[in-house]
């Protein structure tokens, strides 16, 4: 059988951020945020290292937010809204530093959605090729055997 990495190009961090930003934006349109993880893991698809799928998640989520608020506070008076729950605590006038929590919120759940998505993919690899089966028992087994061989030689 095929590897899944296999079906997938490894196309880099900056294009694989491209396609995590479109579908962020688009899933974000659901209004569930969870959702995030779903698009990081998608971007985990085109990279092949850890690092490349956490900064595919990371940079394309807080683009796909950065640009609904953007939007948002062009259109429907979001930084308004963000003044006000922020008012709430004592600290008026700083209603951009909700927004900049809520992106880097998001910007996070891409980047972990990222992480477990290159985890989920190597251990499904992993699985379907059938690497690793019974292989580190096999290399114990010999070290113990060697070990005793040692042992056994010293003691004539």
């Amino acid at each position: 059988m095929s590897k899944i990495d296999d079906l997938f190009p490894n196309i880099g961090v900056i294009p694989s951020a491209i396609i995590v930003a479109v579908v962020g934006a688009t899933l974000q349109l659901s209004g569930q945020w969870i959702l995030m993880l779903l698009a990081g893991f998608i971007g985990a698809l085109f990279t092949r290292r850890y690092l490349h799928s956490f900064a595919a998640g990371f940079v394309g989520i807080a683009l796909a937010w950065s640009s609904i608020f953007i939007f948002l506070i062009v259109t429907a008076q979001a930084l308004e809204i963000a003044d006000f729950f922020i008012g709430l605590l004592g600290l008026s006038g700083l209603g951009f530093v909700v927004i900049l929590i809520s992106i880097l919120i998001g910007a996070l759940l891409g980047g972990f959605g990222g992480i477990v998505g290159r985890a989920v993919l190597e251990l499904v690899d992993e699985i379907i090729t059938g690497k690793n089966n019974g292989t580190e028992v096999e290399v114990v087994q010999e070290q113990e055997k060697h070990s005793n061989l040692k042992s056994l030689r010293s003691t004539l």
